[in-house]
């Protein structure tokens, strides 16, 4: 009898033991075995995400030559500096070439754009008077020039003139040009506000009577 108590405890004892060594032991451990699992499934994502920007930029490093391309023909349409003298030359050359009879181009100053994009713009309002082939030639090549121009709206009304048997419009435009802001996000330089018009015609030459001269005298030596 004493020897089956003895069987008993000691089988008590080895479970007890077994039950300690499981929740100071084993059970910690596997939480610590879910967390490193946890971590891997982690890295695991990043790994992807991290295998697939690698990718993405493989790709853009391939397409590099042709990205440098059409970054100089953006740069080309919005140049780091305003350059309204230009665009107004450019304008004002166009004009001509359509055989415009009349063209009016003011800039305003440079200002940040409403739309809140990282540049930096100037309105200019355009008016123009031609015939109505002659108005859209013109608008044609405001559309080509090698600058980003925004057209914000425009009307054309016909006109009467009498020295001509054609039909004349007046056009009436309001465009927007942009350029880069300056480093540092500080005002845009600023260029003054000019108005440009076609030279008016030179007057007639006309007949002048020179003025009488003095006839030098001479005084005989003695």
């Amino acid at each position: 009898m004493k020897e089956h108590k003895k069987i008993i405890l000691s089988s008590v004892g080895i479970v007890l033991v077994m039950t300690l060594m499981f929740f100071f032991l084993i059970s910690p451990r596997k939480g610590e075995l879910a967390e490193a699992r946890e971590q891997v499934d982690v890295a695991e994502g990043e790994t992807v995400v991290l295998e697939t920007e690698l990718a993405r930029l493989e790709g853009l490093q391939a397409k590099a030559p042709q990205l440098q391309v059409a970054l100089d023909e953006i740069r080309e349409l919005v140049p780091d500096e305003d350059r309204v003298s230009s665009f107004v030359f450019q304008l004002q050359q166009e004009g001509n070439r359509a055989g415009l009879d009349f063209v009016s181009i003011t800039p305003q100053l440079p200002k940040p754009p409403p739309e809140g994009a990282p540049l930096a713009e100037v309105k200019i309002d355009i008016g123009a008077e031609g015939t109505y082939f002659a108005i859209q030639d013109f608008i044609r090549r405001v559309t080509e020039l090698d600058r980003a121009v925004r057209v914000d709206g425009f009307s054309m009304n016909a006109i009467t003139d009498e020295d001509s048997d054609e039909a004349l419009i007046e056009l009436t435009a309001s465009a927007r040009i942009f350029f880069e802001r300056p480093a540092g996000g500080g005002a845009p330089v600023t260029e003054s506000a000019t108005t440009t018009a076609p030279a008016p015609a030179p007057a007639p030459a006309t007949e002048s009577t020179p003025a009488p001269t003095e006839s030098p005298t001479t005084t005989p030596a003695p």
